[in-house]
């Protein structure tokens, strides 16, 4: 009971500061909302209010149809980026060769330029044949070449599987003693479009069977918000910046009391030290619990930003608290003082945050060593789960962040324990 009564006078000391509530629940939002007005905002002509900027498409396709099976892989990738589907986003202009579409770039009348090279074809269809689709784009822009790399990948990934399906058959006739001729090539062809299709043609989806509208943070129709994938990791790493800014801050009440004289006092009475940091870590527990819930719920209705499903979401949020909480403790333990409190959280929070990517993360980023280099600070740990939590991926992919955020958490809040025991003795 003395622990309840320790952590709610806690939480109440918090909801008093105006400080403290700006930090943990107002500037997240005002963050995110930047992007969100940034990108056209309430002002843009969508039946959601927000837009993406239209992206200056030039291709210029040098591809031939493969003489064997009859497929124009070149033409396909054109007909898919001048589809009705991205004519919302992308606008698309041909180029005679590959020269005249850099030039385009070049001279700023593109943003993109899509070189789809001489042979496309017969490099999607004959094993062993490779070919490379170049984006030439102004350096200066990222949201609109990423939105075509997005849609090249995707076509891509398609070609991969027919040439995929078409290899094994090929080894399955030779089997048997029989050679794959152009006719079966080309019944192949058709018979894996009509299997794309039944993939990918649900209710709701793009009726073009070779795209399906996709953001990227997870799956979502057209009648969502366009800007809600990009929008989603943005969220997603302002969460887990002041959710753990929030923990470290309510667990400075301890150097608070300390210094005013409460703690001692409160020493003085039969309440064992573990219940008094039990209180404090119940307390800031609840603290980022609140926190949490109201920016999820707040994200979705203002940004309509899918966080996941129901278990991934319970999962990351108490995985992501436990955490928070204990390296709140832990950072609390080194703060000698109150003057010492804003400069140590601010250096602290803005480091981890920035090994952990979350000041990047709705934009592509180098993988490999800054990959490695995240998973050293819970914050890494906590993104990953979050990005797996909105891409809709199973419940067990999720498990393995959670659980990592979840004995990280129980390891800070051990720590600490032990260095404020040894501090008050």
């Amino acid at each position: 009971m003395k622990i309840l009564d320790i952590a709610l006078k806690d939480m109440l000391q918090s909801f008093r500061s105006v400080f403290a509530v700006m930090l943990m629940f107002v500037e997240p939002i005002m963050i995110t909302g930047l992007i969100y007005f940034a990108f056209g905002g309430l002002g843009g002509g969508g039946s959601d209010g927000l837009d993406l900027p239209m992206t200056r498409v030039v291709v210029a396709n040098q591809d031939q149809a493969d003489a064997t099976s009859g497929i124009s892989a070149g033409n396909e990738v054109t007909k898919i980026l001048q589809s009705e589907e991205l004519a919302d986003f992308l606008e698309v202009t041909m180029a005679e060769d590959e020269a005249a579409a850099r030039a385009a770039i070049d001279d700023r009348k593109a943003d993109v330029a899509v070189i789809i090279p001489a042979e496309f074809s017969k490099a999607m269809t004959v094993s062993g044949a490779r070919a490379t689709i170049t984006l030439y784009h102004d350096p200066t822009l990222t949201l609109g070449p990423g939105i075509v790399k997005a849609v090249i990948d995707g076509i891509m990934d398609g070609f991969s599987g027919y040439k995929i399906t078409a290899d094994i058959t090929e080894k399955q006739l030779a089997r048997q003693g029989q050679t794959m001729g152009p006719d079966t090539l080309r019944a192949l062809a058709i018979s894996y479009t009509q299997w794309a299709q039944n993939q990918n043609t649900t209710e709701g989806a793009s009726a073009d069977p070779t795209i399906s509208l996709r953001g990227p943070s997870g799956s979502r129709t057209p009648d969502d918000s366009p800007l809600a994938g990009i929008l989603g990791p943005v969220m997603a790493g302002m969460l887990i910046f002041f959710v753990f800014f929030g923990g470290a801050y309510t667990a400075q009440s301890i150097v608070k009391e300390d210094e005013i004289g409460t703690l001692a006092r409160l020493s003085t009475t039969p309440t064992p030290s573990a219940t008094i940091l039990g209180g404090k870590l119940v307390s800031v527990f609840l603290m980022v619990l609140v926190q949490s819930i109201v920016l999820l719920i707040s994200s979705a209705l203002i940004f309509k930003i899918q966080w996941g499903e129901p278990a991934g979401v319970i999962a990351m949020t108490l995985s992501m608290l436990v955490a928070a909480a204990g390296f709140g403790i832990l950072v609390a333990s080194f703060i000698r003082n109150t003057r010492q409190g804003g400069v140590m959280l601010g250096g602290v929070m803005t480091l981890c945050g920035m090994v952990g990517g979350l000041f990047t993360a709705g934009f592509n980023t180098p993988s490999g060593t800054f990959d490695i280099i995240s998973r050293f600070v819970p914050h890494g740990w906590a993104l990953d789960g979050w990005k797996l939590a909105m891409s809709r991926a199973s419940i067990s992919e999720v498990l393995v962040p959670a659980a990592v955020l979840l004995g990280m958490g129980v390891l800070f809040f051990v720590i600490g324990t032990m260095l404020f025991r040894k501090r008050f003795a």
